[in-house]
């Protein structure tokens, strides 16, 4: 059986709070990317993207890392009351959680080297050591309304153990 060192979910394939709505979220293709399509934040109150993966495919005795992909449209506005990224079991059990921020800067938001994406790591795994079924989230559920985010999806990927 064949592992998998990575693989991203695109936007269409997880879940963001009202994306159906076209006022609030765009969703469109991005040609000449590694990225199939992209999602821009137009305006939201409420800020959810989340969802899940089988670890099936997956080396068991790797650790992997959950990273949420994004840019930023200017302005970009309200991102700057903390969100939670968090990464759980099936039957709801917290593997991890922290608090973070999204706007312009934030230390929460790396840019890889050869990356035009900022990834926000949401946390790391060992197959073995959860379920095999992991579920991710994002939330900023403050009152404050947020655009100018675009995000591209999250990746699984093998990490290095220092």
């Amino acid at each position: 059986m064949a592992m998998f060192q990575s693989f991203v979910l695109s936007p269409k394939s997880v879940s963001i709070c009202w994306a159906e709505e076209a006022n609030y979220w765009t969703v469109s293709p991005m040609p000449n990317s590694r990225f199939l399509q992209k999602a821009v934040l137009l305006e939201v109150c409420f800020l959810q993207i989340g969802g899940s993966f089988d670890t099936a495919m997956l080396d068991k005795d790797t650790t992997y890392s959950v990273l949420y992909l994004f840019k930023h449209n200017y302005p970009a506005r309200g991102l700057d009351t903390p969100a939670e990224v968090s990464l759980s079991q099936k039957d709801g059990q917290k593997i991890c959680r922290r608090q973070v921020f999204l706007y312009p800067g934030s230390p929460d938001l790396v840019q890889r080297e050869g990356e035009e994406w900022l990834a926000l790591e949401a946390g790391r795994f060992q197959p073995s050591a959860v379920s095999r079924e992991i579920n991710f989230n994002l939330l900023d559920d403050s009152e404050q309304w947020k655009s100018g985010l675009v995000f591209a999806g999250v990746e699984i990927h093998a990490v290095s153990e220092e």
